[in-house]
């Protein structure tokens, strides 16, 4: 019986789960196509498309019984969040009648990290001068709303003030995308 298989990888990787390899958006990205005749016949006329990249070019047209080529590779830029492209192969065998055919899905994940954070000064947003009006000498209370702004959830993160008398305290939480938290400190 005739076959053919195609195995996709991205940076070197058989992805064919998502997430796959997590990479910077913008950096490049590499797919390699490896077809292998798994049948007992020749097959003829082979050709790879990858639905993204279009045609892939293959250094021969024919695979006898259990031989294998790496097709080549293409290279992209990688964007951002979760990627995925099907490469398809298609041949002729010699003998048998129709065509044999595989697909193979590969992925990646572009990976942004990214928090903003947003401060006020006794409950109010305090960035333009004078700010709110304190006595000397009163409590003045500073909150920090931290929002996660990237794709994936942040286990890590602390907040800095450029006061260092400001003692700050954060949750210990694990920020997912487009969750937030509060810090406070408390001066006088």
């Amino acid at each position: 019986a005739p076959g053919i298989q195609i195995e996709n990888t991205t940076n070197g990787q058989d992805a064919d789960n998502a997430p796959g390899p997590l990479v910077t958006p913008g950096s490049p990205v590499t797919w390699s196509y490896v077809v292998t005749n798994t049948g007992r016949e020749t097959i003829n006329s082979i050709n790879v498309v990858d639905d993204h990249a279009g045609t892939v070019t293959c250094p021969q047209a024919t695979l006898a019984p259990g031989a294998s080529m790496t097709c080549t590779d293409k290279i992209g830029t990688a964007i951002t969040g979760q990627y995925e492209n099907r490469a398809t192969v298609t041949g002729i065998p010699v003998i048998s009648e129709g065509t044999v055919t595989d697909e193979d899905l590969s992925h990646y994940f572009g990976v942004v990290a990214a928090l903003t954070v947003k401060k006020f000064t006794n409950g109010v947003d305090a960035d333009v001068p004078p700010g709110p009006a304190i006595a000397i000498g009163q409590a003045v209370y500073w909150t920090y709303v931290v929002t996660n702004t990237g794709n994936i959830p942040l286990a890590s993160w602390t907040v800095s003030d450029s006061d260092p008398k400001a003692k700050i305290t954060c949750p210990s939480v694990v920020l997912v995308p487009s969750a937030s938290a509060t810090c406070v400190a408390k001066g006088i």
